[in-house]
């Protein structure tokens, strides 16, 4: 009798120690598969933030350079009114004056313009801008992959047995679509 009770209560502690066993596993390794999607949702996040950080760079870029041309043409402009008052007026003084700030200022602009070709060049920006907005889809798409892949991983884990009667109540993660990725771009006219 005593045997038999020695071998219920050692079978009894195995199968505790192997469902023990089993449950330690199924939920430390739920915990350690959502980090993993957690982290691997802030890499898309961190992708799609640098990815319209292009955006706000191509922007910059255009206004800066709008601004200095626009200053310049301005000049450029008030010159051209000052010279037609002083020929307007008969005085040569005023209009040479004027004349050679509009000649200066022309050629400083061309200048500006011949010197930063990439910050005032539209076609120029233009390329830059899609091949860093390229670049920066394919990072958004590689890190939306990698979440999937956590997320499958994570979703699998928790639905597989016996990992399911341990932790299936947990909650499980959607996919990024990827729809709006690697498309062909719009054309306007």
């Amino acid at each position: 009798m005593r045997k038999i009770i020695l071998i219920v209560s050692g079978a009894l502690a195995i199968l505790a120690i192997v469902i023990g066993g089993s449950w330690v596993s199924a939920y430390n390794g739920a915990v350690v598969r959502e980090a993993e999607v957690v982290e691997a949702r802030g890499n898309v996040y961190a992708a799609l933030e640098a990815r319209y950080v292009k955006v706000d760079v191509l922007i910059d870029a255009i206004e800066d350079a709008n601004t200095t041309i626009e200053g310049y043409l301005t000049i450029i402009a008030d010159a051209r009114e000052a010279f037609a008052a002083a020929i307007e007026n008969g005085n040569a003084a005023a209009a040479d004056e004027a004349a050679a700030l509009a000649d200066g200022t022309f050629v400083t602009l061309v200048s500006y313009m011949e010197d930063n070709p990439d910050s005032y060049n539209t076609v120029s920006l233009y390329s830059g801008f899609i091949s860093e907005f390229t670049a920066s889809t394919n990072a958004v798409t590689f890190m939306i992959i990698t979440y999937n892949g956590t997320v499958t991983d994570y979703n699998t884990h928790i639905k597989t047995f016996p990992n399911i009667i341990f932790v299936g109540g947990r909650a499980i993660y959607n996919s990024y679509e990827l729809t709006n990725y690697n498309v062909e771009l719009p054309t306007f006219k």
